[in-house]
């Protein structure tokens, strides 16, 4: 039988059967000369995490237990556990920098025993800039509707190269010359393993006043994705449906059906266009608008709806839809294609592994 790490208090406890609760009481009623002892807890504690120290997988949120806000529970957590150990915690403290883990106003074996659970496990940090409307429709008739959360803009260059950067760190995906293709890494089941996820050389289309309008605008050097300056925050493009739902897949959101994409693009049934029941290049990203980079910033134009931007035109939105195994769903028209397109029942179709000035994605969950 191996030895407890608990000694003494802790390990009568565990004998007689005691809860936390009734432990961080009667550890709570020690004499301060004790309450020094009891922070050797601590470094027992250490030794015996440290032997479970190995890689587990990634998850798609923080763990609760991360006390510095790296999205990673690890040494520097237990640390600031330590600093506040069987301290009274509350708002004045910011619950002993949130150290307070249960929270029950002290800092006890309860949180050595969340924080202990959580050990080493990795999250996804949101990328940047993520706003989402909540949002219920009934639906288009005759198909289901959408309850839940939809993201205000379309994806953006910087929260695509955000997740670039992750997922090479994280083994998901690899850089074979111009393309970047899914790979196996700590998200392979939610991977596609050698298929096309961003075209790095997407030239974009020269026309309506654009020139390259639509290129792709990540580039990638020596180990590292970063964005062409200015264009940030224009709707990532050269993207295949299996990037858009990667990216999805790895912070645990999801691309709409069309269906859903839909109900929520004509708001209560009455929209003709995702911007109302009339149109014109003032409102939307359209042929006709004349923009030099093609794109427009995501939000450049107005809300409108639920409270979405650019839901017609900028760029055709990828949808989860697959007609057969060689046919995705695409919504809400692009800047190089005619009004009609911007309609909220129009639609088209393209190959999984396309990548194109005009499609980009937005997220849903």
């Amino acid at each position: 039988m191996e030895k407890s790490v608990f000694t003494g208090e802790t390990q009568r406890a565990a004998i007689q059967g005691c809860s936390w609760q009734q432990e961080r009481i009667r550890i709570a009623r020690w004499e301060p000369k004790d309450k020094q002892r009891t922070r050797t807890i601590i470094n027992e504690v250490i030794a015996i995490l440290l032997m479970v120290s190995a890689v587990l997988p990634a998850m798609t949120a923080c763990p609760t237990a991360d006390i510095t806000g790296d999205c990673r529970v690890d040494l520097e957590d237990l640390a600031i556990l330590a600093g506040w150990w069987l301290d009274d915690c509350d708002i004045s403290n910011d619950w002993c920098d949130q150290a307070d883990l249960g929270p029950n106003g002290i800092v006890d074996l309860s949180d050595i025993s969340i924080l202990s659970s959580q050990w080493l496990l990795q999250g996804q940090k949101e990328p940047e800039g993520m706003v989402w409307i909540d949002i219920t429709d009934p639906g288009v008739p005759g198909h289901r509707g959408f309850s839940g959360q939809m993201s205000q803009c379309e994806t953006t260059n910087a929260q695509y190269c955000q997740f670039l950067n992750a997922a090479l760190v994280s083994g998901d995906i690899t850089v074979i010359g111009n393309h970047v293709y899914g790979a196996s890494g700590l998200n392979s089941g939610e991977d596609y393993i050698d298929q096309v996820y961003y075209n790095l050389a997407g030239a974009g289309y020269t026309c309506d006043g654009a020139t390259n309008g639509g290129a792709a605008r990540i580039r990638y050097c020596e180990g590292v994705f970063t964005v062409e300056s200015g264009l940030e925050d224009h709707p990532v493009t050269y993207v295949s449906w299996y990037g858009a739902t990667a990216f999805g897949n790895y912070y645990g959101y999801r691309l709409p059906t069309e269906w859903e994409w839909q109900a929520v693009a004509d708001y209560d049934g009455s929209y003709t266009y995702g911007c109302g029941t009339s149109i014109d290049n003032t409102l939307a990203n359209y042929m006709g608008s004349h923009h030099p980079n093609g794109s427009t910033a995501v939000g450049a134009f107005g809300l409108f709806g639920y409270g979405l931007y650019d839901v017609e035109g900028n760029v055709w939105e990828w949808t989860s839809t697959v007609i057969t195994s060689n046919y995705c769903v695409l919504r809400g028209g692009s800047w190089d294609f005619h009004v009609n397109f911007c309609k909220v029942s129009s639609r088209n179709l393209s190959n999984p592994y396309s990548t194109d000035d005009y499609s980009g994605f937005r997220v849903c969950q």
